[in-house]
């Protein structure tokens, strides 16, 4: 509870009742917004909540609501809750959905309060007029993840489940009549654009929004205050204010911040905060506070990504919402340790797939310094028509516009984000679709002046290498599903694009390949051992693919980002391959946050904290000859014992690997029939010495 006249939020996640809606059930139509209905039925639950966290990863086949292997349909959602007269009375209230997938439609006390159509963005509904003080009020929640044509992505585009419910939090917000808007697109209402930036200062405007609810023009007082990461006051100003009744009012402030601090990305993740006050007579009626980064940055079509006129190597993961506990209601310390991976890997950049995150994730990069990628959810197609026409669904280009604007306003102030992305692997066009684009670019150079525009392609020829964004990204993969086994083509193809198709700044938006922790096999037949589409993943695969791969990525400047897909296997319910059902099993580390040994490749190369992994330990049964033996170590020179024998020492001089990270012992023998110890020991210039272990069953 903030202090008398203030905001005040509440979370409004415990005593749900919840029931699937089924048509096959016939519940469809039930008229549970009513007031009097009787949920004691229904099964508790408390938010965030999915209804697909099982059925939408195992890979099972269905029909009907079911077709796309989980439940696609209606959700219903009931709440009573306790409104008192002392606490409310006069107040605004808002109630405020950080995510509901796909279309929410809120009743309150029977009355209809609002219907929000897409699945990633927040959104809220004023329900002041219709909320019951001293007395029970009853909410009444109807979420609906069927696939539409009109909200993308559309009906079963995009390769992920589609979790259905109100999967993020939800809040309660009381404020006074005179407030910061908090109906504009979801967003906090306080934009904060930093500019002029120098080594010895820089400037920040700072856009404020305000509403009056109240039926009598008000006069009051807005004061801003940037406080340095201590808490200190840097600078403040303020500046009187007068709003109509029933109206809103915009105020515009410019401070200078000297000796200004950039947000530097890893290297020094510096945050400052805006304070706003809100004023009436004297008296605080709001107060909100906005953290936020100095920085520039520019990406160089030759030279690649320069934050705060330095170079920096962007590379790092895609990243989809998802969990092995509870899929996509995510808690927020499931993302703190997801994050924690990502940066402990030594990522520089996160792609978030493929749509708005919760937000909590982008206050985490904020403060990791890591870069962000974010996009709407158009993925693969605007047109679910079948004919050669591809006719673009009535209201899908109105819905597109409102996701975009939704994830601008709502992230503007987030330092971390570089790009704003359009599409993923978009392979329909049309002149509608080429229009809708074009459209689509513009109004994002039109909310934020400050940021550049992305798409993710994977066609490549023709209008969709006319797509009118700044830069671009592709999605290719060599070695699995473009020539398996022919990871080495990569860069060639990287170049001629660059030098003949795309003059924009061009990077890697998607890369690798599948791997089942189960699978192992020695002597791969790169072009024969590998079905992507099928059982054969094996794991050491994937990792001397992305050791390939990344030595070719490395010499080429050019690429302004390299982003892994993906950071952890993820919720797909129509795939069956490799060892898992339900499943995309892409990522470098599990869905239970396993690391998988390419994951410690790239700690090994990314990371400057000393680290050995000794491969493959997963493959316990080996032909006693075996024909190599791998580990991933940062340290200077690294030495394998086999049962306390040793195979040799290599130094850094003396390996015959793309990175000095990439330790290989050749033709190593193991006593037959026996558990074998496979020991290797990391030396490192400060005398440290690090282990790591397996125990291998000759055979």
């Amino acid at each position: 509870m903030n202090g008398a006249g203030e905001r005040r939020v509440i979370s409004f996640h415990e005593n749900w009742r919840f029931m699937r809606l089924t048509q096959k059930n016939g519940l469809a139509g039930l008229a549970f917004e009513m007031p009097e209905f009787d949920d004691s039925v229904w099964e508790k639950i408390t938010l965030p909540h999915t209804w697909n966290s099982v059925d939408g990863v195992d890979g099972a086949a269905g029909a009907g609501e079911e077709r796309e292997g989980y439940y696609r349909g209606l959700g219903g959602y009931r709440k009573t809750a306790y409104f008192s007269q002392s606490e409310y009375e006069g107040k605004s209230v808002f109630i405020e959905f950080e995510g509901a997938n796909t279309v929410t439609e809120l009743y309150v006390n029977g009355c209809f309060a609002g219907r929000h159509e897409g699945g990633y963005s927040a959104f809220r509904f004023d329900i002041t007029r219709i909320i019951r003080l001293d007395g029970e009020n009853v909410f009444a929640v109807r979420v609906d993840n069927a696939p539409t044509s009109h909200i993308a992505p559309i009906t079963n585009q995009g390769d992920f489940t589609k979790m259905g419910g109100i999967y993020r939090d939800v809040n309660i917000i009381a404020v006074e009549p005179v407030h910061i808007d908090l109906t504009d697109f979801g967003a906090p209402g306080i934009y904060i654009t930093p500019k002029n930036i120098l080594e010895s200062c820089a400037d920040v405007d700072i856009l404020i929004k305000l509403a009056n609810d109240s039926t009598e023009e008000k006069t009051g007082n807005v004061a801003v205050n940037i406080l340095d990461m201590s808490g200190s006051t840097v600078i403040s100003a303020d500046n009187s204010v007068r709003i109509l009744a029933r109206d809103k009012a915009q105020m515009e402030f410019t401070l200078q911040v000297a000796d200004a601090v950039l947000w530097n990305g890893i290297e020094n993740p510096y945050l400052y905060t805006a304070e706003i006050i809100v004023s009436i007579e004297g008296k605080v009626c709001d107060a909100d506070r906005q953290d936020f980064g100095i920085r520039t940055y520019h990406i160089d079509s030759e030279r690649g990504f320069f934050l705060n006129g330095k170079y920096l190597d962007l590379h790092g993961v895609n990243y989809h919402q998802d969990s092995f506990e509870n899929g996509w209601a995510m808690t927020d310390g499931q993302r703190e340790r997801d994050y924690k991976m990502i940066r402990e890997m030594g990522c520089t950049s996160v792609r978030m797939a493929h749509y708005q995150h919760d937000r909590y994730e982008y206050a985490l990069c904020d403060r990791l310094g890591l870069t962000v990628w974010t996009e709407i959810g158009i993925v693969n197609k605007m047109s679910a028509d079948e004919t050669d026409g591809l006719a673009v669904a009535e209201g899908f280009a109105e819905n597109a516009g409102q996701q975009l604007t939704e994830l601008i306003r709502q992230n503007y102030n987030h330092p971390c984000v570089i790009v704003w992305g359009i599409s993923n692997e978009l392979y329909q066009m049309t002149e509608e679709i080429y229009s809708i684009y074009t459209a689509l670019n513009k109004l994002a150079k039109k909310e934020d002046k400050t940021r550049l525009t992305a798409f993710a392609d994977a066609q490549f020829w023709g209008k969709f290498l006319e797509l009118p964004t700044d830069v671009v990204g592709y999605n290719r993969y060599f070695g699995w599903y473009q020539d398996a086994g022919a990871a080495d083509k990569f860069g060639p193809w990287l170049d001629w694009y660059h030098e003949t198709k795309e003059r924009r700044p061009i990077c890697v938006s998607e890369y690798g390949g599948g791997a089942a922790t189960s699978q192992f096999k020695d002597n791969i037949d790169w072009q024969k051992d590998i079905d992507p589409w099928g059982e054969r993943h094996y794991q050491n695969y994937q990792s001397e693919m992305h050791e390939k791969i990344w030595a070719q990525f490395a010499e080429r400047p050019y690429l302004w980002g390299k982003y892994i897909w993906c950071m952890f296997d993820f919720a797909s319910d129509g795939r069956n391959e490799g060892d898992t059902k339900g499943q995309n099993d892409k990522g470098l580390a599990t869905r239970e946050r396993i690391p998988k040994d390419a994951y410690y490749f790239y700690k090994s190369i990314w990371n400057a904290v000393p680290m050995v992994h000794l491969t493959e330990k997963g493959f316990r049964m080996r032909n006693s000859a075996i024909w190599r033996v791998k580990a991933y170590s940062n340290a200077d020179s690294a030495e394998l014992f086999v049962n306390g024998v040793s195979q040799g020492k290599i130094n850094h001089s003396g390996m015959d690997t793309p990175y000095a990270s990439v330790f290989v012992w050749e033709n190593v023998v193991m006593i037959k029939g026996e558990e074998n110890e496979i020991l290797v020991r990391a030396f490192c210039a400060d005398g440290t010495t690090l282990a790591d272990r397996a125990f291998w069953r000759g055979i």
